[in-house]
């Protein structure tokens, strides 16, 4: 339950600190103080005040984020689950959000490290609040590595609370174009446009964007939502040439599954957004 300004003062002795004093106090502590059990009762303590909004304009102004990133950076495991906690806890509020989005790194990466299941469980509720809320792109946070994570925690935790919340449906295969991929598909469709072709140097050459776009076809219809799916429509666009003989990571996640479902897919290179887009996809089953 949240609570009120005139439910605080009640709460308040009269010569009591009041809590904007308080979070300020508790700040400077973690700075100052080198006793590891102080630094763990003083970023706990912070957690419990991110979980009220009311207390959400008093952490900004003691720059108390600063302290939960910092957590994080720590090889302090309760350090690292308070930090990632509290910023579970505040991620909705605006300026914790422009916050979020420029340490995004440092976030998802204790995720994609960590062995530690309660701090897994809180990312994960973090993420899923991010999305949600479009707080950040989905580009920028479902990196190669996080989504490699989420499948891993997925298949091996016993913990249903992270099952529930790793439950990104989503396939993810690796392809690494040849110029004899190229070349048969040129045959096939009647594209011998160049720079397709030996005449540029493999460096420069691209792959079809069509290619691309028949790949992640074939997931649609055989994978994710699998045989049956009928594309309804389509929507994507091409970043970044797509270079052969470099892997090429393409992934595909359903966003609602029903008869008539919505789907995204995306093509990376070395991290890079090569390829991205969306569809509206029918499923059939056999009967149907």
């Amino acid at each position: 339950m949240f609570s009120s300004h005139r439910h605080l003062k009640r709460k308040t002795p009269d010569q009591g600190i009041d809590r904007r004093q308080y979070i300020g106090h508790l700040v400077d502590e973690y700075y100052t103080t080198t006793n590891v059990e102080a630094l763990e009762q003083v970023t706990a303590n912070l957690t419990n005040f991110a979980y009220d909004p009311i207390n959400w304009p008093h952490l900004h102004e003691a720059e108390a984020f600063d302290v939960f990133i910092a957590s994080l950076k720590t090889q302090n495991q309760n350090l690292q689950l308070h930090g990632i906690a509290a910023i579970c806890n505040i991620c909705l509020d605006k300026t914790a959000g422009e916050l979020i989005r420029e340490e995004l790194g440092i976030i998802s990466g204790l995720f994609v490290r960590t062995d530690h299941p309660e701090i897994v469980l809180h990312s994960l509720a973090l993420f899923y609040q991010l999305l949600n809320a479009s707080v950040v792109d989905k580009e920028l946070l479902l990196t190669p590595s996080v989504l490699k994570g989420v499948q891993e925690w997925r298949q091996k935790c016993h913990d249903q609370r992270i099952v529930k919340l790793s439950n990104l449906q989503q396939v993810q295969v690796v392809k690494r174009f040849t110029q004899q991929d190229l070349e048969q598909f040129a045959q096939f469709t009647g594209d011998h446009n160049y720079i397709h072709t030996l005449e540029l140097p493999v460096e420069e050459r691209r792959v079809h964007g069509a290619l691309l776009n028949a790949v992640v076809a074939g997931i649609l219809g055989t994978k994710l939502p699998g045989p049956g799916t009928v594309v309804l429509e389509q929507s994507f666009k091409f970043l970044k040439p797509c270079r052969i003989e470099t892997d090429t990571v393409v992934t595909v996640r359903l966003l609602q599954s029903r008869k008539i479902s919505t789907a995204e897919y995306d093509c990376r290179q070395n991290d890079e957004i090569v390829f991205a887009g969306n569809a509206k996809l029918l499923i059939r089953n056999r009967t149907d």
